[in-house]
């Protein structure tokens, strides 16, 4: 395509899809850092007391990977919703030059 691109809907469709599955590891970090958070036998009893020290750097951190986590969401739908855009054109371009095509009668 001269001066243009070519772009393949099935391949960002399959960005999305990596993209959900680096959502998914982060889900598995909040989900850790959630038992993390409730246990307080989750440092030991000889380091117990760091807990309250971390406590606010880990609510820092959470807020950090739920952001990143939400991201992720949001750029996997855009890249669908383009994948799909993308199709629609190429469709109804195809369609408006079958169309050219036929009155011009070839």
């Amino acid at each position: 395509m001269a001066g243009g691109f070519d772009v393949d809907p099935e391949e960002l469709r399959e960005h999305a899809r990596y993209l959900e599955t680096v959502k998914a590891r982060f889900d598995q970090v909040m989900n850790a850092s959630n038992y993390i958070e409730q246990d307080d036998e989750a440092y030991g009893t000889l380091c117990g007391w760091i807990s309250g020290c971390l406590e606010e750097r880990h609510q820092k951190q959470d807020d950090i990977t739920s952001f990143l986590a939400e991201n992720f969401t949001i750029a996997a739908s855009a890249l669908r919703a383009a994948a799909e855009e993308y199709e629609v054109s190429d469709t109804d371009s195809q369609s408006a030059f079958t169309e050219l095509r036929d009155r011009m009668g070839r």
